[in-house]
């Protein structure tokens, strides 16, 4: 029984690491070649280019790698306290949505419900806060 707990728990190690070794690798060389440098900002929910860096790591790799390049971000391009809260607030919905959909759909979920539920939610919330002035600086 043992034994079988640890080839079970190796086996879905391996596949995690199929799965979150890639997205890293291709959000680096994303970074490197400049790509979130000529995205349009998200204006209509108040995340302007400056935030565009923390919010696409955190959509892509989820929140602890985002968590250090959103503070690197704010002290570097004066993030404004307010831009952060909705850019943690898109976030705390929708991080890592590649990266967690597929763990899901290996356990047996829908990916294509997941990731659209996941984003229809994190937008309408952050837009919602936005209009509504929740935070203030």
């Amino acid at each position: 029984m043992i034994f079988n707990a640890l080839r079970d728990s190796l086996w879905l190690t391996m596949k995690l690491l199929m799965i979150i070794l890639p997205l890293t690798i291709s959000y680096e060389f994303l970074k490197e070649r400049g790509l979130f440098s000529h995205t349009k900002p998200f204006f209509f929910m108040g995340i302007t280019r400056a935030g565009l860096l923390p919010l696409i790591t955190g959509i892509v790799i989820g929140l602890t790698y985002g968590a250090g390049v959103i503070i690197h971000s704010i002290k570097d391009h004066n993030i404004a306290r307010r831009e952060a809260f909705l850019i943690l607030l898109f976030l705390s919905v929708c991080h890592a949505i590649f990266e967690d959909t597929l763990i899901f759909v290996i356990i047996g979920a829908n990916g294509l419900v997941l990731v659209i539920a996941r984003l229809v939610l994190a937008f309408v919330l952050t837009y919602c806060a936005y209009k509504a002035g929740l935070f203030k600086d």
